[in-house]
């Protein structure tokens, strides 16, 4: 049986990978790979997660890594609230 996520689900998901679109941008990463490599996360599971998020969720871990690594704000990634990267993030320089 095939699980359905959510609306909330989907939307940390869709901020889950723009987060990393910026981070890539910003060339504080070089895509995806370089995201999954760094935290042990198999990039095809990953990359099938970011193609189908109406049936995979991102995993909680994967949320806490951006936050901690990148300087992601947990309540932007969660809520969608404030504004995406905290004070002192290297994204921001």
């Amino acid at each position: 049986m095939s699980r359905t996520i959510g609306d909330v689900e989907l939307a940390i998901a869709d901020r889950f990978f723009y987060a990393l679109e910026i981070l890539k941008e910003r060339n504080v990463i070089r895509g995806l790979q370089t995201f999954t490599k760094r935290h042990g996360i198999n990039y095809g599971n990953m990359n099938t997660t970011k193609n189908n998020r109406d049936r995979c969720s991102i995993r909680t871990e994967h949320l806490a890594f951006l936050a901690q690594d990148y300087g992601v704000s947990c309540e932007w990634l969660l809520l969608g609230n404030g504004e995406m990267f905290v004070k002192g993030s290297p994204a921001l320089y």
